[in-house]
């Protein structure tokens, strides 16, 4: 099957589910402010959706963008929990991307909302490419990019917590992740740096220490995708293997790119990238995670595989499921969950993403009622509109369930892609981690635990 690079049509993703459909006040060019969602719950949502001289909205996670009638700013802009949004816009030319992207197309964002880069294109323009070749989307029909998991249905999703989880999430150690964040960001992980393999070697050494079956996944990266004269690079995905039970020739994939770059993404040699919270964190995470199953019997098989490549268009990752594909494996994969920066958050609200495909929303649910049972102190933000940069994106290509667990996006870190993305520049990095790390371990106990041994195993979860 072919399956396209990432970086010809990266943040390219789930979006729109269809043509966008012109509404009335959607073509609208009108001012626009932006709220803060925290706090509002479903109904109150409502009320500011709904408020007078409200032309259209755009709902992102924590934060809502309004399209107001000229004579309401004032009164908007006079609210202690609104912002200015850009001068005069219509909903129908938003294309939507992560800050991720920028690395595709520099065109600086009209506005940062919710942690998603919001540009401007014609209507028309808008609507012809959608799907195409081009950087970002379109926003959807009803305008919901990502949405705070307490202003919506899946509010007050905590369940009667399972013992047997209790004590595996109670595993979960912030502070030894964070050790090795340091550790691995004391490494320059460029794909093109001569430190990568020690890096390699030191996660194998981790999963060995984990009591994981150990080995690598090996592919060669073509120089060509970074338009230099860099010499072809031998890579490898090490990995940890655990064998499950009556179940064991269905595995769970728990992974996260280990490489790193600074403001070159090709620079091999030039420049520090220690990569602390891009991706040290979430190779960090994976590593935690291996840590905290190492006892724990499961009917599952858990892989736990941190990628190379990732920087210069998710290749390792597609190189793993193309040979998967050429293997006649690829149904063997009932789950994956990608950890990726998920150490920095901008405030005590602890806000957290968890992104999927419009055919693997039922997940949301599952993850949003882990979080509430397990880790309540995360904000969770979920979101049905996830795009091509990160390494879940080949996975759900094939149409493995698969989540992308992370912070609330790459923009809300000043320090991505920079030479002072090292571990003190990564804020309540403990806390939003932990906490994703705790809600990750949940769900994964009642992906690889069969139900019948679990007493409560959540609602919606594939078995």
């Amino acid at each position: 099957m072919q399956i396209r690079m990432a970086w010809l049509g990266c943040c390219l993703g789930a979006i729109a589910s269809g043509t966008v459909i012109a509404k009335p006040m959607h073509a609208v060019a009108s001012p626009t402010v932006i709220v803060d969602a925290h706090g509002l719950g479903a109904q109150g949502v409502r009320d500011v959706t709904d408020a007078e001289g409200v032309l259209w909205h755009a709902e992102f996670g924590s934060e809502l963008l309004l399209g107001v009638q000229d004579a309401s700013l004032p009164s908007w802009l006079a609210r202690d929990d609104v912002r200015a949004g850009p001068a005069r816009l219509a909903f129908d030319e938003i294309v939507v991307r992560d800050h991720v992207c920028t690395v595709h197309s520099p065109e600086t964002p009209l506005a940062v909302v919710g942690g998603y880069q919001i540009l401007r294109r014609p209507p028309a323009l808008v609507r012809a490419t959608k799907g195409a070749a081009v950087v970002g989307e379109p926003l959807p029909e009803d305008g919901v990019v990502a949405r705070l998991a307490a202003n919506s249905a899946l509010a007050n999703q905590a369940k009667g917590a399972n013992p047997t989880t209790t004590r595996i999430v109670a595993k979960v150690d912030a502070a030894r992740w964070f050790e090795d964040v340091s550790g691995l960001a004391a490494i320059n992980r460029n794909s093109f740096s001569d430190e990568l393999p020690h890096a390699r070697d030191w996660l194998l050494q981790r999963f060995a220490d984990a009591g994981l079956q150990t080995g690598t996944h090996s592919y060669t990266l073509n120089s060509s995708s970074c338009g230099t004269s860099l010499a072809d690079r031998a890579l490898d995905n090490p990995w940890g293997f655990k064998r499950g039970g009556r179940l064991a020739d269905e595995w769970i994939v728990i992974g996260g790119h280990y490489d790193s770059r600074n403001a070159v993404r090709c620079d091999g040699v030039s420049n520090v990238q220690p990569g602390a919270n891009d991706n040290a964190s979430g190779c960090a995470g994976v590593l935690e995670l291996a840590r905290v199953f190492r006892n724990v019997p499961t009917e599952r098989s858990l892989l736990f595989i941190c990628f190379s490549g990732e920087e210069q268009g998710l290749v390792g990752s597609l190189r793993y499921v193309q040979d998967l594909i050429a293997e006649g494996r690829m149904a063997q994969i009932k789950h994956m969950v990608n950890l990726d920066m998920i150490g920095h958050a901008v405030s005590d609200n602890l806000d957290a993403r968890v992104e999927t495909n419009n055919a693997q929303q039922a997940l949301l649910a599952v993850y949003a009622t882990a979080a509430a049972t397990y880790s309540p102190e995360l904000n969770l933000i979920t979101s049905a509109a996830t795009q091509a940069y990160s390494d879940h994106w080949y996975f759900l290509s094939q149409g493995v369930p698969a989540v992308f667990t992370w912070e609330n996006g790459a923009g809300i870190y000043p320090q991505y892609h920079q030479v002072g993305d090292v571990p003190a520049a990564m804020l309540r990095a403990e806390a939003v981690a932990g906490g994703i790390l705790k809600m990750d371990t949940a769900v994964l106990v009642d992906q690889a635990i069969a139900s019948d041994l679990l007493s409560d195993n959540f609602e919606g979860a594939a078995h």
